[in-house]
């Protein structure tokens, strides 16, 4: 399990990435078949709620069997099939499903063999691009597993909502879907534990303590020499251990969720650029807006007068 410290960093990275669900669709089909899904640069979740299938990710060496219960979360942007049966070669366009779709539901062969629920996430701003970077492009949560207890549970009352059809019910499952991510993320943790990537340095007795620090004192003055202290590691090794566990430099993991945070404060237009800058360590507006432009090529003025247009591609 993780603990209270890996809690509050996970919390308040989703927080300002703000998290958002939304409906992709609902698979009904029944017979031999077999469908060719286009690339999703964000999280796309499939929910088995009935009978089974085989999903096969492009690039990936295995395909993947799932079956009531059973989640399947890909995060890698690629492209991938599922199907009945794989070997079928002439394979169905989902966009052709979508235009005969009724109620969000995509019907193959009258259905009733096999029903999913898919589900995409979408993040604001940059700081997932670095938070998910080094993540399994596939993460495939058999509905058995020990683990995933509490995840049935939400698993449960998702097809309740979804088949019931109650009042709210769009609410409730986008609630419930954001739960899910989180609960397939922690046991991707706890089953991980040699994996390289940010989710594997909060599991780091000693990386975690850097990571903490400068996701909630962001506003001080750190140097690498200052974060390595905190871990208690020396300069050299910190910094190597950092950039081989997440991909990148501490200093350039400070300023990239500096600037997220920034992003938040100028999308609400209440304070100037001074005070945004000091809000989030930067002594100059000059400093913070050359930082700024270095992680999202553009200025801060620009970003806050145009950050409709922008977040669409972004996310």
């Amino acid at each position: 399990m993780l603990d209270n410290l890996d809690q509050d960093v996970f919390s308040s990275i989703l927080m300002r990435m703000k998290l958002k669900s939304s409906a992709a669709g609902a698979l009904d089909a029944g017979g031999r078949w077999a469908i060719q899904f286009p690339v999703y640069e964000d999280f796309k979740l499939q929910l088995v709620l009935k009978g089974e299938a085989w999903i096969s990710v492009e690039g990936e060496p295995s395909n993947y069997h799932v079956k009531a219960g059973d989640c399947l979360l890909t995060t890698g942007g690629k492209p991938f099939v599922v199907a009945r049966d794989l070997s079928i070669q002439k394979k169905i366009k989902v966009e052709s499903l979508f235009r005969t779709a009724k109620n969000g539901v995509l019907t193959v062969n009258e259905g009733g063999d096999f029903l999913s629920v898919g589900t995409i996430f979408q993040f604001d701003g940059h700081l997932h691009k670095i938070i998910f970077a080094h993540l399994p492009s596939v993460i495939h949560i058999p509905g058995h597993l020990e683990q995933a207890a509490v995840l049935r549970w939400s698993i449960e009352l998702f097809r309740a909502e979804y088949l019931e059809r109650n009042v709210g019910r769009s609410l409730v499952m986008n609630h419930l879907t954001s739960i899910m991510l989180l609960q397939i993320l922690r046991i991707y943790m706890t089953s991980a534990k040699a994996e390289k990537n940010w989710l594997g340095a909060l599991r780091d007795p000693k990386l975690s303590k850097a990571i903490e620090v400068m996701h909630s004192e962001y506003q001080k003055s750190w140097s690498l020499d200052s974060l390595a202290k905190v871990t208690g590691l020396s300069r050299s090794g910190f910094a190597l251990n950092f950039r081989k566990q997440i991909g990148i430099s501490p200093m350039d993991y400070l300023t990239n969720w500096r600037i997220q945070i920034a992003c938040g404060l100028l999308q609400t237009g209440e304070m100037s650029m001074f005070e945004v800058a000091n809000a989030v360590g930067y002594e100059s507006e000059s400093a913070f807006s050359d930082a700024f432009k270095r992680i999202l090529i553009v200025r801060p003025g620009f970003y806050q007068k145009n950050y409709g247009d922008l977040s669409q591609g972004q996310t």
